[in-house]
């Protein structure tokens, strides 16, 4: 217990920091180029985005069956390492090829008349498409410190090239994507250097069936992360197509703060996971595992949505500008909707790490829910944000009660046998 709360500490520090990083390289950038330019910027930049989203899925594959070869020692965990990175190599090779031919379209997209942002862009996208390898190997091998400090590499180092290319030297755009493109290959050198101990040991055949069991098993990731992801982003769009430009930007104001509620603990997911997963595969007990990360996750949570349900024009004027104090009662839903979000992803995510699907039925479920009623209702922001407060509860309410169902059955299963 008290190793897994120290290893929450230690993620939570250094995946937060990062986040302080990312947008502290944001303000620079936006504030030493044109807004013009600073479009241009983000518009390349979303591509990295884009293009490397699957990834999530691939790093949690990795990490569930990490923890299971690991049990019998690193040679095993060499040979997926080897023959998994061949591929992504290979396949992030193919892109960078495939992409340099389709550089004039993407210039006759974004309307530029340089070649050099693009091709920053398409480099790190390619080296981006590697981290999950290396850094889903720390995780599943619990090397959380070496983890933590992986995963501020980027940002950290994005902050201070935008400070060195973009705020000192003018580099502008080029500056700041020269920066981006430096940082993902540094942070991938710092990920391979972490394992430096599995390339000296002999590798080990894999298990028959590994690649086969990790396919099947990326169908359920795949589909639990594309709906969080759906009920995390999609409702943005949607006021921007249903309200007003004025609402569109006032709901825009209070989701950017009210997902605070979602992304400060979401860190205690790469925690939780690898944990259950071991737990799990050594046939130990994991009940403090799922209580310690549901009760960080909501006293983290519903301290942000009450700080913002008792201030909420005080934080808007802190960190937007007083013209977006009224986004208040927005922010004041919103933000309860992304703290029943994030206990949901910590059932999702110790549900995935036991191989337990039956929480896709209400997700899905409430996914569906959700988009029905919006396409039905959708007079103005307000009613959209109460609509997804409302799927994201019933969700929430109908998984933990399948959980804790099954926790009982369990039990009583296990008195039964004793």
């Amino acid at each position: 217990m008290r190793k897994f709360i120290r290893n929450n500490i230690i993620i939570l520090a250094f995946f937060n920091s990062a986040s302080v990083f990312n947008y502290l390289f944001q303000v620079v950038v936006g504030r030493s180029i044109s807004s013009i330019d600073y479009g241009v910027f983000n518009s390349l930049f979303a591509m990295v985005s884009i293009f490397t989203a699957p990834v999530s899925v691939v790093h949690i594959v990795f990490s569930r069956f990490i923890v299971n070869l690991s049990l019998s020692g690193l040679g095993k965990v060499k040979s997926l390492f080897t023959k998994s990175f061949k591929i992504i190599l290979g396949l992030s090779g193919t892109i960078l090829l495939g992409s340099i031919t389709t550089i004039p379209l993407i210039k006759d997209f974004f309307h530029l008349e340089v070649t050099t942002p693009i091709v920053l862009v398409l480099i790190t996208i390619c080296f981006s498409m590697l981290f999950p390898i290396p850094f889903a190997i720390l995780e599943g091998l619990h090397r959380f410190t070496r983890l933590g400090i992986g995963s501020s590499c980027t940002p950290l180092i994005r902050f201070f090239g935008a400070l060195l290319f973009v705020a000192g030297l003018g580099w502008g755009v080029n500056g700041a994507l020269l920066t981006a493109a430096t940082a993902s290959v540094f942070t991938l050198g710092f990920g391979l250097w972490s394992l430096k101990d599995i390339f000296k040991v002999s590798s080990e055949p894999l298990p028959d069936g590994t690649f086969r069991d990790m396919a099947n098993y990326s169908g359920p990731v795949f589909l639990s992360t594309t709906m969080i992801m759906i009920l995390g982003t999609i409702d943005i769009s949607l006021v921007r197509h249903y309200c007003s430009p004025e609402e569109a930007g006032l709901y825009a104001t209070a989701a950017i703060l009210g997902r605070i509620a979602l992304f400060l603990p979401g860190a205690l997911i790469t925690v939780l996971f690898p944990s259950a997963a071991k737990a799990r595969a050594l046939g130990e007990k994991d009940g403090y595992i799922l209580w310690t990360s549901l009760s960080l996750t909501a006293f983290l949570a519903f301290s942000v949505a009450l700080l913002f349900n008792l201030w909420p024009e005080q934080f808007i004027s802190l960190f937007l500008g007083d013209q977006h104090r009224e986004a208040a009662s927005l922010l004041k839903i919103i933000s309860i909707a992304m703290a029943i979000l994030s206990l949901t992803n910590v059932i999702a995510s110790y549900s995935l790490a036991r191989s337990d699907y039956a929480f896709l039925f209400p997700l899905v479920a409430g996914v569906t829910l959700m988009m029905a009623l919006i396409l039905t209702y959708h007079d103005t922001a307000t009613t959209i944000a109460y609509i997804m407060l409302l799927s994201v509860s019933s969700i929430f309410i109908v998984a933990f009660a399948q959980l804790i169902f099954k926790i009982n059955r369990s039990l009583t299963t296990t008195h039964r046998r004793t």
